[in-house]
């Protein structure tokens, strides 16, 4: 692969701070969510990456099939991509793949859990804002109680109730250590959820180091 090609970017912090690994939600880019990163650990460095593909004129990490569902088939394409440059830019920036804090929306917390559940080796903390559960897991494995964070609105159009209980529930079953935020609104990310994510990432990061 030719990291040229890839749309990214990386901001070098503080080694000693958890390194967070950004995927935006659909429509999105590698500057979509670093505004939130800074917020949560304002000394970390950053790695964001841009999905590849353009659906309906976003970016997005998968395809949709004709009808609107997932291309299955789409996803385990695009998933190898996102572990092969991830893997590379970590290797060419010295970080930890088993390590870092991956932090997604929407689309990108999609495909990021997805790895998490079906891949081993892959990331050491979740905290997904409105996530959704993809395809049923291939590969099941234990998370060994891997910190997990992830918001879901009791209004969203996009992520059913059902939909994200399941989700949830697959990474209890096996073995995250999960939190859940579940509030009246819909899929945009609002104040108070930042708030309540931060909260979480310094209970479990900031005050451990104290």
């Amino acid at each position: 692969m030719r990291l040229t090609e890839v749309n990214y970017r990386f901001i070098k912090g503080n080694p000693e701070k958890p390194v967070l690994l950004l995927l935006h939600g659909t429509g999105g880019n590698e500057n979509s969510l670093i505004p939130i990163a800074s917020e949560l650990s304002p000394d970390s460095t950053i790695l964001s990456i841009r999905g590849r593909l353009i659906e309906n004129g976003m970016t997005r990490f998968f395809r949709h099939t004709p009808d609107g569902g997932f291309d299955l088939e789409d996803l385990a394409v695009q998933i190898e991509w996102l572990k092969q440059t991830i893997s590379e830019l970590a290797a060419e920036n010295d970080l930890d793949v088993s390590q870092l804090v991956v932090v997604g929306y929407s689309n990108g917390a999609n495909v990021a859990a997805d790895i998490i559940l079906n891949q081993t080796g892959y990331f050491g903390s979740a905290l997904f804002f409105h996530p959704m559960a993809l395809r049923k897991v291939q590969t099941p494995h234990r998370l060994n109680d891997m910190s997990s964070w992830m918001s879901h609105g009791t209004l969203d159009p996009i992520v059913s109730d059902e939909n994200f209980a399941t989700l949830a529930h697959t990474f209890e079953q096996q073995d995250a250590d999960l939190t859940r935020y579940v509030q009246r609104q819909s899929h945009q990310i609002l104040p108070s959820e930042l708030q309540a994510d931060k909260e979480w990432y310094n209970e479990e990061f900031e005050n451990e180091r104290n």
